[in-house]
């Protein structure tokens, strides 16, 4: 008998959350070789962080979708806007990466909602194809 794929989802979102866990923790471990290391070391952890704030965020946003909403058919519909609605944000903020000509004033903040939407989009994209193959 083949599981529901809400249960399906619930058990692929334990692994991810497990993962952004040891991620977050491997990248606290480091911190302070990072901070006395080259620059670039520490931009990229700062990005780590928030691509890995994205995850989680998509977690729990999932989470609560299943929560909320237990039957399969009625978990996809609103699971699909969700990912229809971060994919476009996600888009909106590749295109606005695309065009920058000057650094501007809230680069820093750009740059964090970039990886904080690829964060969110991984774990959307992955649960997206868990539920094809059902």
């Amino acid at each position: 008998m083949e599981h529901p794929i809400t249960e399906q989802v619930n058990l692929q979102l334990y692994d991810y959350f497990d993962n952004v866990k040891v991620a977050l923790s491997e990248l606290n471990q480091s911190k302070a070789l990072v901070i006395n290391g080259p620059t670039e070391k520490l931009l990229k952890r700062g990005f780590d962080i928030s691509y890995y704030q994205g995850q989680k965020k998509a977690i729990d946003a999932i989470n609560t979708l299943l929560q909320t909403y237990s039957t399969d058919e009625k978990f996809i519909q609103i699971f699909t806007d969700y990912a229809i609605e971060t994919d476009e944000s996600y888009s909106r903020a590749l295109e606005q990466f695309s065009k920058l000509l000057d650094i501007p004033d809230e680069f820093d903040t750009q740059l964090a909602t970039f990886y904080q939407l690829k964060g969110q989009k991984f774990i959307i994209d992955n649960i997206n194809a868990l539920i094809r193959e059902n």
